[in-house]
């Protein structure tokens, strides 16, 4: 099995491990340290979540400008290319340490109408902690780059799968003596740096990388830097739809409304998870394809492979949420969390047409076309901010993933499915007609699957296991019969044999 396909078993070997754990954790941390410290953590944390993407972009331009670099075989460019890309690393931390620290002081005027000066104290603490954690791993996201671009992803997330399991396994013994949300966040941060002290021993010692500067090329740095900051404009947007929205409801509800919305935020983070586990491996291999200029209909053909695979298996957890979701919601997090499913439905079915297309954006970082995303993104950010406030202020959390799921409609799937059919020459056309053979038999399995289920609804953990692992069953059965072509049944035959 090549480094590819382990690649993608790890990220959902780590998928299931996180959505488990994930799913038990919270509730320990509630029992722990309480529903209001718990939402502090949260809001603390979707601040820090601006900061990480003050990486400006730098790691994608690595991996695509080094990966094109090693299939020509060209050694010192690819050397060259880490010794920039460390110097630039160098600026963005120091610029990252004094952000941060005028951040820092700005915190008990933010919150002084929604916060205790108890919580404004702890609030400081935290967020000082969770800036050091970002600043050394911004710091050292270069090697993270270079081992990626080797395609090593049996290490790369073999660690990741290291870090999901001790990770919560520490938190609860630290919290048996420190119940507090800064407890929390010193354990990730001791792991954190054990992990990267091994990824940069593994880059030095087991592929042996040489950073050295050679010269200064303006061409390379120009297309350097303008996949970089189209980058880092799409992650500055990323925040502003997966984070800004926990932000929003901090200041205008208070702690308890973030509790609410990081529950579902839990979900769909979780979902985007199931989609970016096959495509975030494919990056080098798609610069690989066009550094060797190969035609567009070989991209569109994996442009359609990949999102059938992908649309497979996002479809089976939507029907299933929009299904079970409620019961799953109130078994997991207790009654009052009840608007978590709505706030859950309302931004991930819109999401599903970016997340199965999100080979497409490997193809655009690729081709260095990357700045009409990062426009579309910035329009559609200042859209979803400029209308969650407002709808923040009279609805809740159901008025912000409202604004949420129509911006990502619009952008990702009107603007960029006209980009991808007009400018990048994909067959958009035959990427739809393949996901409309998926979606009938799913649609009519999720009305039938639905009904029953506001018929005859679980009333015990057991049962509604078991409902769950029947209508799986069921899905996988009509999808093989109605929806799969002759390779994905002979992938799902291999698979089950195994």
């Amino acid at each position: 099995m090549n480094q590819r396909k382990l690649g993608i078993l790890i990220s959902y070997l780590n998928i299931v491990l996180n959505a488990v754990i994930g799913f038990a954790y919270v509730p320990i941390l509630l029992h722990f340290i309480g529903k209001s410290e718990y939402g502090l953590y949260q809001l603390i944390g979707s601040f820090i979540a601006y900061f990480s993407v003050m990486d400006f972009g730098l790691t994608a331009a690595v991996v695509r400008f080094y990966t094109k670099y090693k299939t020509l075989q060209d050694k010192v460019n690819m050397e060259n290319i880490l010794a920039i890309a460390m110097r630039a690393y160098a600026v963005i931390t120091v610029f990252l340490f004094i952000l941060g620290c005028a951040f820092y002081a700005f915190i008990p005027e933010m919150f002084a109408k929604s916060m205790t000066a108890a919580e404004i104290s702890s609030a400081q603490k935290l967020f000082i902690l969770l800036l050091f954690n970002m600043v050394i791993t911004i710091s050292t996201m270069i090697f993270r780059a270079v081992i990626n671009a080797h395609e090593r992803f049996l290490f790369l997330k073999g660690l990741e799968t290291v870090q999901l399991v001790l990770q919560p396994v520490l938190v609860v013994l630290v919290l048996q003596s420190l119940p507090s949300s800064l407890a929390v966040a010193g354990v990730q941060t001791v792991l954190n740096i054990f992990l990267i002290i091994a990824r940069i021993y593994y880059c030095f010692a087991k592929l042996r990388i040489r950073i050295h500067y050679h010269f200064w090329d303006n061409e390379m740095f120009n297309g350097f830097k303008k996949l970089a900051l189209s980058v880092f404009i799409e992650r500055i947007i990323d925040q502003v739809f997966f984070k800004t929205n926990q932000v929003i409801l901090g200041v205008v509800s208070g702690t308890g409304a973030v509790v609410v919305y990081s529950i579902s935020s839990l979900i769909y983070m979780n979902y985007m998870a199931l989609s970016t586990a096959i495509s975030g491996v494919y990056l080098p291999h798609v610069t690989e394809l066009i550094a060797k200029n190969e035609p567009v209909s070989k991209l569109t053909d994996l442009f359609v492979r990949i999102g059938r695979l992908q649309y497979f298996l996002l479809a089976l957890v939507a029907s299933g949420f929009i299904i079970f979701g409620r019961q799953f919601v109130h078994i997991w997090a207790g009654d009052s969390f009840d608007e978590a499913y709505y706030i859950t439905l309302l931004i991930i079915l819109p999401f599903t047409i970016d997340l199965i297309q999100n080979i497409g954006l490997a193809i655009l970082q690729a081709q260095n076309q990357y700045d009409f995303r990062a426009k579309v993104y910035f329009v559609m950010g200042i859209f979803n901010l400029c209308l969650a406030i407002p709808l923040a202020i009279k609805y809740g959390g159901i008025g912000c993933a409202f604004a949420t799921g129509l911006a990502m409609f619009i952008g990702n799937g009107l603007i960029m499915n006209w980009y991808y059919l007009k400018i990048t020459k994909l067959d958009i056309a035959r990427f739809w007609r393949e996901i409309g053979r998926i979606s009938l038999p799913v649609a009519v399995l999720t009305v039938i699957g639905w009904l029953l289920n506001s018929l005859l609804p679980a009333n015990s953990k057991l049962l509604f296991a078991a409902s769950i692992a029947v209508y799986t069953l069921l899905y996988v059965i009509i999808t093989y019969m109605f929806a799969m072509n002759d390779e994905e049944k002979s992938k799902l035959r291999r698979v089950l044999r195994r």
